[in-house]
């Protein structure tokens, strides 16, 4: 059941920006535990970022313990492990993902989400 409530906390927290070819989502530790979730719990969460018409880039943020990560994915031929590289994380085309040790999620989320605009743009325009 714990599993079902981080799903819809999780999608509840969806926005969308970028003239809504981004998508992203957030759990906090405060999350996990009001609803007595695990972060395995939320496997494949991502996912249902870019099933939303529109949107070809999806963005979910956790946070973990210590620090945060953040699951990326895309559709098409959008290469989101170029993005996840930027800031040391790694993958495939369409998923990847980068983990952050020693930053707070609540600041770093702008930062992130200006370079995936920024990564979109300009991969659009090339």
């Amino acid at each position: 059941l714990s599993k079902l409530k981080l799903l819809g906390r999780s999608l509840n927290s969806l926005r969308l920006i970028a003239k809504n070819k981004i998508g992203y989502m957030i759990l906090t530790q405060e999350d996990f535990r009001e609803l007595n979730g695990l972060e395995s719990d939320t496997e494949n969460f991502v996912n249902n970022i870019i099933s939303v018409e529109g949107v070809v880039l999806g963005l979910f943020f956790i946070e973990l313990k210590i620090g945060f990560k953040v699951s990326f994915r895309s559709k098409g031929q959008l290469p989101v492990n170029k993005l996840a590289a930027i800031f040391g994380g790694g993958g495939h085309i369409n998923a990847a993902g980068a983990r952050f040790y020693n930053s707070k999620m609540g600041t770093m989320i702008p930062e992130i989400l200006r370079e995936a605009e920024k990564f979109l743009s300009n991969y659009r325009k090339g």
